[in-house]
């Protein structure tokens, strides 16, 4: 009894602990299917099927190209760059070429077309495996599982990412096709050094498409998604052979390749086939780094650092790769040239750079930011941007003050005096600028002051028309902003810093006839698609007067021509080229800035630590590299343009070229220069003392004669009495004379505030100034950055012809405003 007893008791405790166990997996299986379900109508919501992949974009490479236009119309391009935060192609499945996919299925998921996202089969074995290694030996992700991972989740090792991982695989199954699948996978998978995606990986390794791969190059790079690091043929070719060893036996195994196949894939001699090890930079700059680097720069301050990263763009660009190659050649030649003759410093510290721009277009052509080896010299003296710019243009900014005048109603024949000048910038303290040569005196047209670059005219002018006038225009001509230029007196003779791209562009207003073309580094971008998303058309702003332009041309042109200029060795036979030199204080900066009827080019040389170089000047050390670069580019572009109509500079380009001879000055263009009272601004009659020159173009109306001044008393001739009132002499004489404003009186060196006018024979003044004598000596005042004091003892101007001369910058200040002169 008591053992049916107890065998009852034992009976009735293991079904209870049978309903125990039942009620638990019942209620486990509950909660799992629950959360199963629960869990994957979330993801479903979550992933928004189809529409999310075919709304999703892989982290593409943005590819710049150049832009080559031949004479037989056809264009060419040439790919200069890359940038990408993950450097990657996109390919299609059909352009992958048989062996790199079979590969890539065979060694990293051989069930791939079976299954349905997730293999259970794999799971287990692998999780056996795992067990009895004691570690993990192998894993079990399918190649779609790995697409999820890389695209929608992290590679964190934690429960829920597995479970998202696994419930995302076979939505992504039910979504897209297997080879949609396989083709996202090697779009997306890392393979090492930078490159994401076959696309990448196959030009990274091996500089080819993917289609071109051989069998045993496929493998290799079928074997480096598991880990590309390890696996790398840069860093462990012995590792990288064994694992394409396994991925060729994965293949024979599964019946892609016959044992003929393998044996000739293993081989292969892959090592030697290997590119260059690459630097996995975001910015690959094949070819023009420091055009494609501002580029970038500004695209990015443009659309934003994701978008130009990531966005797969095509950017064509309006770089030359012809013009850039012949620009790095000249340049380089000559600075080294410089270096060895310790006319600039050695090593990397003497420098150059050049831009050339498409005077009709804005087009930057050609930019050489600097000589050497670019991860060396990276900064970027072409176009530095802030804080620094550039460097101080000297006489190269004259055209700009010149410009103005014309502007304010002054031409090429209105004269001004090159006598010295002191220029009150304080209590007791005065601005002296020189001239390069004291033999700089007397009084000078416009056009003889351009050509010899003559500083004290260009003072003169600046305080005539008023500094901030210059400032207005400089600005409107270079396209900057006006608070980049000092509104100081020494302005005339440049001493804000400009780059050598803003100085290009800023001379194609010139010769384009007073058109500005806005700086254009690119024609136009397309995305993946090859759909345009960004056109760039050229843009042109008027900022001066036809007539002002084409007197700018011809004025221009006598710097290159005229007896006594500082551009002769800019002259090329045959063709009109004009421009005009720059070299600043002790020749800290020397400079050429010039253009034909079709291209502007600036050149610059310097150290790049401000030192002084020796016997430095814009004509000596910058004009012969603009001129072989030039000769070398209209060649190579076939330019036929010409200046506008009624400059009186004609571009020839024949091809036997004519020897240049000196030119006499040119026409003005269509119109008259008319002699200006400056009292009553009407047209000057003989009895004006005060006079000037003036342009006015053809149609516009004359201004009537002087009514301000008539003639004189009538003269007693002796003792026979009056002369009759209407004898005038058959030829009036006139002379120029630099006169003192406050008295009146002929002025000497220590008048403050002069003028020149034109008398008539005998009415001149005689006396000399007796208001203004030698000024206390000034203490030393503040100097502009680029501008050392040496102080200057004025002598009296000497009479004497003009003559050329280096332009140069003054000896004194320049940072404070002048009352006037």
């Amino acid at each position: 009894m008591r053992r049916k007893t107890k065998q009852k008791s034992a009976y009735t405790r293991l079904v209870r602990g049978f309903r125990y166990v039942n009620a638990v997996l019942l209620l486990g299986a509950t909660v799992f299917i629950s959360a199963w379900a629960g869990g994957l109508s979330g993801m479903r919501g979550a992933f928004r099927g189809e529409r999310q992949l075919v709304d999703y974009r892989p982290r593409l490479t943005t590819e710049i190209y150049s832009t080559e236009r031949h004479a037989d119309g056809s264009v060419t391009h040439t790919l200069i760059g890359q940038v990408y935060k993950e450097n990657r192609a996109l390919v299609r499945l059909r352009e992958m070429g048989p062996y790199l996919r079979q590969a890539t299925v065979a060694i990293e998921d051989h069930r791939f077309w079976k299954h349905r996202g997730v293999s259970p089969r794999d799971m287990l074995r692998a999780a056996w495996i795992n067990i009895r290694g004691g570690t993990v030996v192998q894993g079990a992700s399918t190649i779609t599982q790995q697409l999820v991972r890389n695209i929608w989740l992290t590679h964190e090792r934690t429960w829920d990412r597995k479970f998202k991982e696994l419930l995302l695989a076979i939505e992504v199954e039910r979504c897209f096709a297997k080879d949609e699948i396989l083709e996202m996978y090697l779009n997306e998978v890392y393979y090492g050094h930078g490159a994401y995606g076959i696309g990448t990986a196959a030009w990274t390794f091996f500089g080819k498409q993917p289609a071109d791969l051989t069998l045993g190059e496929a493998t290799l790079l079928a074997g480096l998604p598991k880990a590309p690091a390890r696996y790398s043929p840069f860093d462990h070719p012995q590792r990288a052979k064994k694992r394409r060893q396994e991925v060729l036996l994965a293949m024979a195994r599964e019946g892609y390749i016959t044992p003929s196949q393998l044996e000739q894939a293993d081989d292969e001699q892959i090592q030697s086939r290997l590119q260059p090890k690459p630097t996995g930079a975001g910015i690959v700059a094949r070819h023009a780094p420091y055009f494609t680097h501002l580029l970038i720069r500004n695209l990015c301050q443009q659309y934003g650092v994701d978008t130009v990263y990531e966005g797969g763009w095509r950017v064509y660009t309006t770089l030359d790769m012809r013009l850039q190659e012949i620009a790095e050649d000249e340049l380089t030649k000559q600075v080294e040239k410089l270096r060895k003759q310790r006319s600039i410093k050695g090593g990397l510290v003497g420098q150059g750079a050049l831009a050339c721009v498409d005077v009709h277009t804005g087009d930057v052509l050609a930019m050489v930011g600097g000589v050497g080896p670019y991860e060396e010299v990276q900064y970027n003296r072409a176009h530095p941007g802030p804080p620094r710019y550039g460097r101080q243009p000297g006489s190269s900014f004259k055209p700009y003050v010149w410009a103005t005048a014309l502007e304010s109603g002054y031409g090429p024949g209105s004269h001004f005096s090159a006598d010295p000048i002191a220029i009150r910038i304080g209590p007791g303290r005065y601005w002296r600028p020189k001239n390069y040569s004291p033999r700089q005196g007397g009084n000078y047209s416009l056009r003889r002051a351009l050509a010899a670059s003559v500083n004290l005219v260009s003072v003169r002018l600046v305080q005539k028309v008023g500094i901030k006038k210059v400032v207005e225009y400089a600005a409107r001509i270079l396209d900057i902003p006006e608070e980049r230029l000092d509104a100081v007196p020494a302005l005339a003779l440049g001493v804000s810093n400009i780059s050598p791209l803003e100085q290009a562009s800023g001379y194609c207003t010139f010769a384009n006839g007073g058109l500005r073309p806005k700086r254009r580094l690119f024609t136009r971008i397309e995305n993946y698609r090859g759909e345009v998303v960004v056109d760039n058309p050229p843009q042109l702003t008027r900022v001066l007067r036809p007539a002002t332009a084409i007197s700018m041309i011809s004025m221009l042109r006598g710097v290159v021509t005229l007896a006594g200029a500082t551009g002769h060795n800019a002259r090329i036979p045959g063709v009109a080229a004009c421009g005009k030199t720059g070299t600043t204080q002790s020749g800290r900066d020397a400079w050429w800035v010039g253009f034909t009827p079709d291209l502007s080019a600036a050149v610059w040389v310097g150290n790049d630590d401000n030192k002084p170089m020796r016997r430095s000047s814009g004509g000596g050390f910058c004009a012969p590299v603009w001129k072989k670069f030039m000769v070398r580019a209209l060649k190579t572009l076939g330019c036929k343009g010409e200046f506008p109509k009624g400059s009186g500079v004609v571009a020839t380009r024949h091809d036997e070229a004519k020897k240049e001879e000196e030119e006499e000055e040119e026409d003005e263009g269509e119109g008259a220069w008319i002699s200006i009272c400056v009292d009553s601004g009407r047209r000057a009659t003989k009895y004006c003392p005060n006079t000037e020159t003036r342009f006015f173009p053809a149609g516009s109306d004359l201004p009537g004669p002087c009514p301000r001044h008539s003639a004189p008393p009538p003269a007693r001739t002796g003792a026979a009495g009056h002369r009759p009132e209407d004898a005038t002499p058959a030829v009036e004489r006139t002379v120029s004379v630099t006169i003192c404003v406050d008295s009146g009186q002929v002025a000497t060196p220590f008048c403050p505030r002069t003028e020149t006018r034109q008398f008539t024979t005998g009415t001149a003044p005689t006396g000399i100034c007796q208001l203004h004598s030698r000024p206390p000596e000034p203490p030393a005042p503040v100097e502009p950055e680029s501008i050392e004091p040496k102080p200057v003892e004025p002598k009296p101007p000497a009479d004497t012809a003009p003559t050329g001369g280096r332009d140069t910058q003054p000896s004194g200040p320049g940072d404070r405003v002048d009352e006037s002169l």
